[in-house]
């Protein structure tokens, strides 16, 4: 498997990164990466499966994991509704952001 990045995008305190994840070259898998200020939220999504393997958020030091759709704690609503905001953006070119936007809608 091999990693082949897509899409690097850096404006002020902005970060995004989005990987594709290979086998051969067959793409299946993706990672992406949001990083704005204190908040950083990453997501690896499997597409032969339809599985979002893991989401994790950081806020102000504190982070909160997801591990097969189930948190590790309940993150604040205030940090959920600013991460549906940021996924809901990057959803428009990103499966792994368009599959945590699903795992979060339950929260």
């Amino acid at each position: 498997m091999s990693e082949e990045l897509a899409l690097l995008i850096r404006r002020g305190m902005l970060l995004i990164k989005k990987t594709y994840i290979k086998k051969g070259e067959a793409v299946i898998g993706e990672y992406i990466f949001v990083k704005r200020g204190l908040f950083e939220a990453e997501a690896e999504y499997d597409i032969e499966e339809g599985v979002l393997y893991y989401l994790q958020i950081c806020w102000l030091g504190r982070c909160y994991v997801w591990y097969n759709e189930e948190p590790d704690r309940a993150p604040p609503p205030l940090v959920v509704k600013r991460v549906r905001k940021i996924f809901r953006e990057l959803s428009k070119f990103s499966v792994a952001a368009n599959a945590a936007l699903r795992v979060l809608a339950s929260v």
